[in-house]
């Protein structure tokens, strides 16, 4: 189950990236990561945590936040529809 959620928390925050394609989704990592692991090591939901997991809160707070970063910037760089060239409304009616 941990492993679970750990796995998801790495998906969603890239996809949130290349979704909004907003450079503030990459604080998400860097608040969610270390909520995480404090319910985890009080108790507050699943079995709780094992030794050494303050690295394992900062390691996925280090991933989340490059790969988080790494989507937003590949989302920026590529160009909308709508900008992509001077026949991209070829076939938009004039009013």
């Amino acid at each position: 189950m941990l492993e679970a959620a750990a796995v998801g928390l790495l998906i969603v925050f890239p996809l949130l990236g290349i979704l909004t394609r907003r450079w503030l989704v990459v604080v998400l990592p860097l608040v969610v990561w270390p909520i995480f692991y404090a319910g985890l090591n009080r108790g507050w939901w699943l079995n709780g945590t094992g030794d050494g997991w303050q690295v394992a809160c900062a390691s996925f707070t280090v991933i989340g936040v490059i790969s988080t970063a790494f989507a937003v910037l590949i989302a920026r760089s590529l160009k909308s529809p709508a900008k992509r060239g001077r026949f991209a409304n070829r076939f938009v009616k004039p009013s």
